[in-house]
């Protein structure tokens, strides 16, 4: 009786194998880059390039100027739910701690919640930008007059304590506090990361 080729067979195999992740993982990842200030995928503007694909995503888009809300509040006021993050990638976990929180305690028409649902472009990703992400909209779009962004306090997921949350002052770049209760020239301009 012969003996099998255990070396061929597990050479085989292995490249079977990588074929098999190769083609799997070709289709996860976009192929198509983008500069900043260009159309994103989503019909919005492209603000931020981390340079490579990490944690599912490498882009942050601003949604257009035609989906921005006004003059409306954060929620929550007088309690501080907790747990959100200041940093660039924070602002879909914040705003999904946001959501949750508003949901159970019956609070609707809040800004977390227009922008977790918001469906612009054929996607539904979007979310309230983390305050760095905020800055980030102001310095790669608003300083360069891109995207339509209004002299105006922006609001980000970002939250500071139970009375208030962060935000950016567009018309000079300023770090700002938002009264969660306050509609006072508010905006409201949702993110999504890919």
């Amino acid at each position: 009786m012969k003996k099998a080729n255990t070396k061929n067979i597990s050479v085989s195999i292995s490249l079977i194998l990588f074929v098999l992740l190769f083609i799997g993982c070709s289709n996860t990842l976009p192929t198509e880059t983008y500069s900043l200030r260009v159309i994103g995928p989503a019909g919005g503007y492209i603000f931020y390039d981390k340079g490579d694909y990490s944690d599912g995503w490498r882009y942050l888009e601003a949604a257009p100027q035609s989906t921005e809300w006004a003059n409306l509040q954060w929620g929550a006021h007088g309690t501080f739910i907790g747990g959100t993050g200041w940093e660039i990638g924070t602002g879909q976990s914040n705003t999904n701690i946001i959501v949750n929180w508003l949901n159970n305690h019956s609070e609707t028409g809040r800004a977390a919640q227009l922008c977790d649902s918001l469906i612009y472009g054929g996607y539904s990703d979007w979310f309230l930008p983390s305050d760095d992400e905020l800055k980030l909209m102001h310095e790669n779009l608003k300083v360069f007059e891109v995207g339509g962004f209004e002299d105006a306090y922006y609001v980000s997921s970002t939250e500071m304590n139970e009375d208030g949350a962060g935000g950016v002052v567009f018309w000079n770049g300023l770090s700002a506090f938002i009264e969660k209760n306050s509609v006072l020239n508010h905006r409201i301009r949702a993110i999504r990361q890919f």
